[in-house]
């Protein structure tokens, strides 16, 4: 069984899990990391105020992105270009056999 270490616990940190380790009846660290991942709960998640103003900031973004490739596209440009690709893809298989 492969050996985990990990250094510089604070000794804060070391006594909650120690007892943690006591409470839940874990004899070894890795019964205590396997039910503590087990134990998680899956519905709670934290984001920070500066983690939701950069996913806003990601998501007008994309919006603004979709926005300039769907006028490209109303212009047919992309879809000329993407054709015209794919034609020439087509016809290096088709060379290369």
């Amino acid at each position: 069984m492969p050996t985990l270490l990990i250094k510089n616990v604070p000794h804060d940190l070391m006594k909650e899990l120690r007892r943690l380790k006591v409470e839940l009846g874990c004899r070894t660290w890795t019964e205590l990391l396997e039910k503590l991942i087990r134990l998680r709960s899956r519905e709670v998640v934290l984001i920070e105020d500066k983690d939701l103003e950069s996913m806003r900031r990601a998501v007008n973004e994309f919006l603004k992105l979709r926005d300039d490739v769907t006028k490209k596209w109303r212009k047919g440009s992309v879809l000329v270009e993407f054709r015209r690709a794919r034609g020439r893809e087509a016809e290096d298989s088709y060379i290369r056999r």
